[in-house]
Parts: structure tokens; sequence; C-alpha cells
């Protein structure tokens, strides 16, 4: 098969054959110049000297002694080949010769470029008689080597031309490569539906092509845009608070079901019930505007909670009611929380969103696998009237979140360094299928069985403890390192943690385990929280992972649209849906509507839809009749 050149390989070609082109011609010239001019040298220093001998031979009468002597003379210069006397008698004829002198030269070079004078003649004279003729023939060896050293010179100073001529050419053809490999990038990045725009470069052609590109991404950034403050607002309509963008009851009940689900993984917490002292007094001291920056801003404050902390929830219960739902919290730091949000009421007092320092009240209380949320919200509006008798700006917490078997006392440092040493961590598989129900992959989640006197503890605990210990990295390595030494058959996906990616450690131990086994295909899956914070980090992991076949997914729980319309940027493979997104689908025309719209956005980012935890048989079929691309959960299974 014919190898085709590259438009590089073809530019420097064509600069090769320039410059070679260049310096043959040039030294053809030169050399042939330089030879008919010597030529015409020789010529004439031959005629000169053959009319100046016939001169003084003349002059003494066509004398033999004297023409031997007078020619005998010149030819000891050394300059002619040969020097003679002819047409006189024998005896007085006159033949110098000299052969030798043209070693000094190469014979192809004699070959390449012969030289040719002509020879000088003169008539000599006795009175008014004809005495004979001199005939002089110019010596080639200095001609020779003249025109030798002159080709040297001239070969060596055309090379150093040339030389000077490529490596212009050489910085020029590098510029225009750059530039080439850009475009080629960014045609590659729209293929991968990463909608890359690059400077335009100086080059006519190549301008008018990346503006062409450029224009072209636009128009899909701005769409995609479009598309994510559609979504956006069907995410608002849906899941959140009209007032202050929170989550809605109905969002916050289905987390707070799914994650105390008895058939999943153990998990316990704290919730903070906060209550506004006083709303409807306060809005008409304030008016309804300030009344609702005064809203929103407690709502922001409780979102950048939640911001850090994966599983964390900030809702709006109603009117004067918030709630922060955070799963793994231990009673100590759920104290520590509250302090912290009563200590920050007073600043909105200084900021003129309220007119007084206190604001209201929080009620704290434990929650834990297998709850009903009606007995957790009412130990924690007791907990709340109990601290409503008490200054603004107070709390409480439930007395029966003193109970030992609800606090968790556990040296967690020692505990995950240990699970880290002892392969006392487990990975759970669960298929992922697409909808005919063919196996695409098996998910790993991470869980610690039960064993002595600790309890089983599932993914969300002890990554949690992780994170807040700053051993989530290590917790993140020795979960792929589980996977790729005793997963299943076939390609394996593994949750990690956006906390691990800024750790220096965390990439290389990542690749390292990775070309041990390179056998292996992995899907890593970071959750949506905290991504935005290591972005650049998260750029970085997927370029270095993709190049071997592995695959990069966000887990989603849209609130956070701008995230995924970046997500792009990254070359991930598919989106994961929270359950709380397609929980009860099949009949909520909201988070149909939600679906259908991230679908819109999957396919222009060229990505797929997985959608997680599906327990229920009717949104399962409802998800496969909208397009979701690959599901898991007990439905499918």
């Amino acid at each position: 098969m014919t190898r085709k050149l590259s438009l590089v390989q073809r530019l420097w070609l064509l600069l090769l054959l320039l410059v070679t082109l260049s310096i043959g011609g040039a030294l053809i010239a030169n050399l042939l110049n330089a030879r008919n001019y010597l030529e015409q040298q020789l010529s004439a220093q031959s005629a000169d000297t053959a009319n100046a001998l016939a001169l003084m031979v003349t002059q003494y009468k066509a004398d033999p002694v004297m023409a031997q002597t007078l020619l005998s003379a010149a030819f000891e210069q050394g300059h002619f080949a040969e020097i003679r006397w002819e047409g006189v008698p024998g005896d007085a004829a006159i033949h110098l010769r000299n052969s030798n002198g043209l070693e000094d030269t190469p014979a192809w070079f004699h070959r390449l470029l012969p030289l040719r004078p002509q020879s000088g003649q003169a008539q000599v004279s006795n009175g008014w008689l004809q005495a004979g003729r001199i005939v002089v023939v110019a010596h080639l060896g200095y001609a020779y080597n003249s025109l030798w050293l002159g080709a040297l010179q001239t070969v060596f100073w055309l090379v150093v031309i040339g030389l000077a001529a490529g490596l212009l050419g050489f910085f020029d053809i590098r510029s225009l490569r750059k530039q080439l490999h850009a475009v080629v990038e960014q045609a590659h990045a729209i293929s991968e539906q990463r909608f890359m725009r690059i400077p335009v470069p100086g080059i006519p052609e190549l301008a008018e092509v990346v503006g062409a590109m450029n224009n072209m991404v636009e128009r899909l950034q701005n769409y995609l845009l479009g598309l994510r403050d559609e979504v956006d607002r069907l995410r608002r309509a849906a899941l959140t608070d009209s007032s202050t963008g929170l989550p809605n009851r109905e969002a916050f009940e289905q987390r707070f079901a799914s994650l105390l689900d008895p058939q999943a993984d153990p998990a316990s917490g704290h919730l903070l019930l906060i209550r506004i002292a006083g709303l409807a007094e306060l809005n008409q001291r304030l008016g309804g505007r300030r009344t609702d920056a005064l809203l929103k801003r407690v709502a922001d404050d409780l979102s950048t909670q939640c911001q850090h902390h994966r599983g964390w929830m900030a809702t709006r219960l109603r009117g004067a009611d918030f709630a922060l739902f955070c799963p793994e919290l231990a009673a100590a730091q759920a104290c520590q929380l509250a302090d912290e949000l009563c200590l920050l009421w007073p600043v909105y007092w200084t900021m003129e969103l309220s007119d007084q320092p206190g604001l209201g009240h929080i009620g704290l209380t434990h929650f834990q696998s297998g709850d009903k949320l009606g007995e957790v919200l009412t130990r924690a509006s007791h907990s709340l009237t109990v601290a409503e008798a008490q200054p603004l700006n107070s709390w409480k917490l439930d007395d029966g979140a003193d109970n030992p078997q609800q606090t968790s006392d556990y040296d967690w440092k020692q505990l995950l360094e240990t699970a880290c040493q002892d392969d006392s961590l487990q990975l759970r598989w669960y298929p992922v299928c697409d909808p005919d129900k063919t196996v695409l992959w098996h998910e790993g989640m991470l869980f610690r069985p039960a064993s002595g006197q600790l309890p089983a503890m599932g993914a969300l605990r002890l990554v949690s403890q992780a994170t807040r210990l700053g051993l989530i990295h290590r917790l993140d390595i020795n979960t792929l390192a589980l996977a790729l030494q005793q997963g299943p058959q076939g390609v394996l996906a593994v949750n990690m943690s956006p906390a691990s990616l800024h750790h220096p450690e965390f990439l290389p131990a990542i690749l390292h385990l990775l070309q041990q086994h390179p056998q292996r295909q992995i899907n890593f899956e970071f959750h949506e929280t905290g991504l935005d914070e290591h972005w650049e980090h998260f750029i970085t992991f997927s370029r270095a992972i993709r190049p071997a076949g592995h695959q990069l997914a966000v887990e989603i729980q849209g609130h956070n649209m701008a995230l995924v319309a970046r997500t792009h940027e990254a070359s991930i493979s598919y989106l994961v849906l929270d359950n709380t997104l397609t929980q009860g689908i099949h009949s909520d025309e909201g988070r149909a509507a939600l679906l259908r719209g991230l679908l819109r956005m999957a396919s222009l980012m060229g990505v797929r839809l997985e959608a997680k935890g599906v327990n229920d048989a009717a949104d399962a079929t409802a998800l496969i009749e909208m397009g979701v691309h690959c599901l898991t959960g007990p439905a499918i299974s």
C-alpha cells in the first residue's frame, strides 16, 4: 500500500528540493563562469608570452642559442606546460615540455570541468625572412587548483546559505504545523462533542477554516447553553422551591427514603430542622422584597454547607421551616454545625437583611436506616419546640440522640487506615444493562462487612469519614485495586471521589495500578458534589486514563446543570442519574420532562445516560421508552 505524504512532509520535501536545486544551480553556474574566465585568462597569457618571446628572438636575429636561453627562462617560471620553436631546421628546433603539477586536484574534477585554453602562437623573423614560430601552451595545474578551491568555497557558502534557509523554513513550518495541529485537535474535539474554540491563525486559508469551525462551535455552545437553561427551568419546576431555589419537600422525601431504605447499606446521621421566628411579623416589618432576600440568603448558606458533603441536602419544607439533611454526621459535629449557623445569623442584621440580630431556632435529631420520615420529623419538631423556649439563635439536640447506640465514637482514622491495609474492604457488584438487559459492565459498591464489635458499613459512611479525615484518596486507590484483583470479567465501574483528584499521590497510583492490569477496562464514576472545585484535576485525570481505553462518567443529582453542560470538556462517556431523578417517573410528568431535556443535552454532547437504582418495573419501562441508554437496580437485575 502506497504511503501518502502529509502536508508538512510535502512542505519539507518541497523545501529540500528547492534548496538543493538552488545550491546545485548556483554551484554549476559559478563553476562554469569560473572555467570560462580561466580559459580566457590562460589563452591571453599564452598569446602574450608567445608574442613577447617571438619579438625577443627576432631582435636577436633568430639566434638558436639566444632563443634557447629566452625560452628556457620563460619555461622555468612554471606557468606553461609546453613552449616550442617550430618551423626551423631540426637542430635549431626547441621543444620544452612539463607534464607535472596536476596531482593536487582530483582527476574526476578534471573530467567534470575540462579546461581547454587556446595555445599562443607568434611568428619569428630573421630580417625579411620567416624563421618559424613560437607556440606556448599554458600549464593547467594552477588553474585547476584555483578552480577547485573556488568550488570548495562556493559549496561551503552555498551550504551555509542552504542551512540558514532550511532553519528559517524549519521555524516557519513548525509554526504552520502547530496551527495545523490546533485545527486537527479542534476537529477531533468537535467529533467527540467537545466544543473547543481556538485562536484564528495568521494564514488566510487556515483562518477561513478555523473561523468557520469556531462559528459552528459557538452555535453548538449556544444551543447547549439554551438546553441547559431549559433543563434547569424544568428541574426547578419539578424539584425545587421557587422562592429559594432549594430542593422541595418531595425531593427531600425521596432522598430520605432512598438513603434510609432498609434494603440499602446501613446509614445514619442528623437532621437539622430550622425555623425562622415570626416570619409573618418579619414580613410586615421588612416588606416582601427584603424578606425574600433574607430567606434566599438563609437558603444559600444552607446550600453552601452541602457543597462539600456527598449526600447532604438542604430543603425548604414550608414557609418558615427549613431542613438540613446530613448523612454520616456525628452528634458532636451536628452540634458544632448548629453553633456555626446560629453565629452566622447575626451577620444578616449587619447586612441589613434583618432588623434584629436574632433569626430563629434549630432542632436536631438523629436518624438511621429503617427510620420513617414522619418519626424523624416528629423528633426534630420536639427539639425545635424546646429550642423555641430559649432566646433566638438557640438550638436543641433531641435527648434520644445521646443514646450510645445512635452515636459513632469510633476511631475513624485508625479504622480506615487498618481497612486499607488488612483487605477488610469489599466490593458488591451490580450489573448495568442496556434496554435489552444485556450486561454492559458491572458496577462495584464499596462496603465493609460486619466484624467483631463493628457493624457493617456502606460506601456513604466510609467515603464521608475518609473525606473528613483527608484519607479519601487512599480509600479510592484501594477500591480500584480491589476491582482489578477481584472484579468479574468484562468492563468494571468504580466510584471515585472528586476530593481525591487534588492529592499528588492519587493519579500516579491509579495509572500504576492500570498498567499492572492492562487487560482490564475501567469506568471511573465521579459524583458531582465538589467536582467544580477540582475541575482542572478532573480534566487532567481524563486525559491520563482515556488513551488506554478507560472511560469517565459523572453521577448527577440534577442540582447543577451548569456542571452537566461542562462535562463535555472532559470527554466523559456517560452520565449517571441519581435515583431521585427517576423515582416514580412513570407517573411524574415533571420528572419525565426533565429527563427528556437531559437526553437532548446528552445527545448533543455525545454521551449516554445511565439510570441508577431503578427499583420499579414501571419506571424501568418508562425510562427505556424515553431513550435511557443503560439501567441498573433491583428492577433490572
